[in-house]
């Protein structure tokens, strides 16, 4: 494990050049920019051990392709995927509660993603400019789609907001110039500004 530097069950950096890693069961959380620009990573395994991955975890890990995310994780922390341009596909697992701002900012190629139910918040820019976003399910969980949360998905065709929703911040689906069809249940009592500007 000389490529690792942990503390305490954090993992704080990983400083080997390895495509492939496999993370430790020694690891119960990911720490911040433990992976910041590790420009040769293309696949990751996280143990069920990691309970947290902190703030941009896998910040400009350009050549990610695949990850798996544990069912023990109950957070994935600001900005944790921004920049991973080459990422193509994630499944968030049920124990997720919250989305965090800017968690798959510039996800360029990211074309899916399943959000699972326990999911209650999708933060300020968390899908901004996923150019390549094509689908994606808000399920009945969400209370609130932050600010920016969709801006620049210029491939999205067609959103769903579910009952439960009662906010839509401001630009969320700003310049998703794809879009072509979207339903606004009577739950929703705010809508921000610019939010479907540019569409």
């Amino acid at each position: 494990m000389i490529d690792f530097v942990i503390e305490n069950g954090v993992l704080e950096e990983y400083t080997g050049e390895e495509s492939k890693v496999v993370i430790p069961d020694s690891v119960t959380e990911i720490g911040k920019s433990a992976f910041w620009v590790c420009e040769s990573l293309k696949e990751i395994t996280i143990p069920d051990s990691v309970i947290g991955i902190c703030e941009c975890a896998f910040e400009g890990c350009e050549s990610l392709k695949e990850i798996t995310i544990p069912d023990s994780v109950k957070k994935i922390g600001v900005g944790t995927f921004c920049g991973c341009k080459s990422l193509k596909e994630i499944t968030i697992p049920d124990s997720v509660t919250e989305i965090r701002a800017c968690a798959f900012f510039c996800c360029e190629s990211l074309k899916e993603i399943t959000i699972p139910d326990s999911v209650t918040v999708i933060g300020e820019g968390a899908f901004w400019f996923c150019k390549s976003l094509e689908e994606i399910t808000i399920p009945d969980s969400v209370k609130k789609i932050g600010r920016c949360a969709f801006e620049g998905c210029e491939s999205l065709k067609e959103i769903t907001i579910p009952d439960s929703v009662t906010e839509i911040g401001e630009c969320a689906f700003f310049c998703c110039k794809s879009l072509e069809k979207i339903t606004i249940p009577d739950s929703v009592t705010e809508i921000g500004g610019a939010t479907f500007d540019g569409c």
